[in-house]
């Protein structure tokens, strides 16, 4: 019992820590008509004594307590008066009770759906937010599952939460009620309820616990599932392997299936088996007072009031204890919200990795050089450096090529110098100034073509304005992109203009084409650097010439970094570095081209 305690207590620890502070006011707020809720089902439940009471003996309830002010008020003199009083009493109370019911439902779902809205918002920010290297080092799959099922797991939660607090406190009053009018019968009641929440606990609650992990487990294989045989369409297809993606998927969802199934057996079967018991139980009561009680019209009216009672009690209970399996089922999701929440606070704690805009005052240029001193690299879990103490002048307008063999640390320095990951040691320096300080400027002033194109199913203009709101996006600009990387002619050409829509990753050009679009992107924001990583290493020889065209006219306009694959795309770079064992070896280009 106190393991158990201490799991609830936990799990509101996680749910407080996972609240803001206004979430955190709202929720006491939805505590309070909670009570509120509770208080209008014991007055709903308490009216039926003088309604029974009327119509046994109208006589004698006129000098009831609660009555006789009424009739004092409303000038009552015949019993039918009094009971069409007492029956408008009740039609009214019930009317408010629902209608406040209704008014609850809407505002607690109303405030659970702006806690999910609110939560995933909060997590794809702390996503966007990280180094390149927390994408690196995370899988896709998971980090979606973060963002969807978890975030609909706290939802769950929440919502069930606040329907265990609501149907507990109206258990709560009704057996207050109950114990005031016959205390016999009501403890008699709630040792039958104890006795039924506790059969049903012992047997279903560690199916509960167990099924919530298996569940959440093959949810996510199952999305990843589907992930690697949409994004792995090509090669799936090419050979033939469309049956093993079909049937690791169709594994995963049975799984999932079987999951879900046990968490309805669980939500379900607890209200069954309570109401069954319950109502044998009572019947025996009732069965037991009729045979031992002469005053059969006072029996009458306590067997009503304790019938309506139960039968309100009930499915309260049932509710309850579904929300307990509920809560149970979905804790494992509410522990990785809160493991992902508490990894973003401690990260905000550490600062960000560069300053935001907002912070950077001053406006930065690109002038003169950019510098690389003494920088020092080797990824997580990895002892051995990629990049060692690594020093590097690049000049204004000049190319400079970076080669190597493959793994040498190319686009690792690349990635270093576009600030997507941070040395251990060292520093880049912009006109003397480390880019830490110019913040994200210096993403304004570096520009990005990556050999493997990201390409949304969506037109030409949006592709080049990516990321960009519609209403700020600058027509003008992005023809201009085209025409530096000699793509607009073959745009204006098309029937649809900017409109023509390139299909999912760009399928519905060739890669020529998308290398092209590419480009015109990293040039949209003219950016004063452009880094190119291996640009055109998945290209023919024809199309990567083309390319190469398009992207030596930038020459002598653009300081350009571009990290080759093939000796043949750097011919006309100004410097050569080649990487090696971590350092950055400027190489002659005679010795590179020697029939040059």
């Amino acid at each position: 019992m106190i393991h158990e305690l201490q799991k609830v207590k936990d799990a509101f620890t996680k749910l407080s820590y996972i609240l803001t502070s206004q979430q955190k006011r709202y929720s006491v707020l939805l505590f309070v008509m909670s009570i509120f809720s509770a208080l209008f089902e014991m007055l709903g439940v308490s009216v039926i004594l003088p309604l029974m009471q009327a119509f046994v003996s109208p006589d004698t309830l006129a000098q009831e307590s609660y009555i006789a002010p009424f009739v004092k008020l409303f000038h009552l003199e015949t019993s039918e008066q009094i009971i069409v009083c007492v029956c408008i009493g009740i039609t009214v109370i019930y009317l408010v009770k629902n209608l406040y019911s209704v008014i609850y439902v809407w505002v607690s779902t109303k405030f659970s759906n702006k806690i999910m809205r609110e939560l995933s918002v909060r997590i794809l920010s702390a996503y966007m937010k990280q180094g390149y290297s927390f994408f690196v080092n995370n899988n896709s799959a998971r980090l979606l599952r973060g963002l969807g099922a978890d975030v609909q797991s706290v939802y769950t939660i929440i919502t069930q939460g606040f329907a265990f607090i609501s149907k507990a406190l109206t258990i709560l009053c009704i057996t207050i009620f109950i114990i005031v009018q016959t205390p016999v019968m009501a403890i008699y009641l709630l040792m039958l309820v104890a006795f039924c929440f506790l059969l049903t606990q012992l047997i279903f609650r560690k199916s509960m616990q167990k099924y919530g992990k298996v569940g959440r487990e093959y949810a996510f294989r199952s999305n990843q599932a589907s992930l690697e045989a949409i994004q792995g369409s090509k090669e799936v297809l090419v050979t033939n392997r469309q049956d093993y993606f079909i049937n690791e998927y169709l594994k995963c969802i049975m799984g999932s299936n079987k999951a879900s199934i046990r968490l309805s057996m669980g939500s379900s079967a607890p209200a069954n088996i309570i109401e069954a018991i319950c109502v044998a139980g009572l019947m025996i009561a009732v069965a037991i007072q009729i045979i031992y009680t002469n005053n059969s019209m006072e029996l009458l009216g306590q067997m009503a009031t304790i019938a309506v009672a139960a039968f309100r009690i009930l499915p309260s209970l049932g509710a309850m204890l579904s929300s307990v399996n509920a809560l149970v089922y979905h804790a494992p999701a509410l522990a990785a919200a809160y493991d992902t929440l508490y990894m973003v606070k401690e990260l905000e704690k550490e600062g960000n990795k560069y300053a935001s805009s907002a912070d950077v005052q001053k406006k930065y240029t690109f002038q003169h050089e950019v510098r690389l001193e003494h920088i020092t690299f080797a990824y997580p879990r990895s002892k051995e450096k990629v990049i060692d103490n690594l020093d590097m002048t690049i000049r204004k307008g000049t190319s400079v090529a970076f080669i190597g063999t493959s793994g040498a640390g190319k686009t690792t320095l690349s990635d270093i110098i576009l600030a997507l990951l941070k040395p251990q040691s060292g520093e880049i320096l912009m006109d003397g100034v480390n880019i830490k300080e110019v913040g994200a400027q210096w993403h304004r002033i570096i520009g990005y073509v990556p050999q493997s194109i990201y390409m949304t199913d969506s037109t030409i203009r949006r592709n080049i304005a990516f990321g960009i709101e519609e209403s700020k996006i600058d027509d003008s600009k992005i023809w201009k992109a085209l025409e530096m990387a000699q793509l607009k002619e073959f745009v204006e050409k098309l029937p649809n203009g900017l409109e023509t829509r390139v299909g999912e990753w760009g399928v519905q050009f060739s890669g020529g084409q998308r290398q092209r679009i590419a480009i015109a992107r990293a040039l949209y924001g003219e950016p004063d650097i452009l880094v190119l990583d291996e640009a055109t290493a998945a290209l023919d020889t024809e199309t990567e010439t083309a390319v190469m065209e398009a992207i030596e006219a930038l020459q002598g306009y653009k300081t350009l970094i571009i990290v080759a694959h093939r000796l043949t795309t750097i011919r006309k770079c100004d410097e050569i570095y080649e990487i090696c064992g971590g350092k950055a070896v400027r190489k002659d280009k005679k010795d590179i081209f020697p029939e040059n």
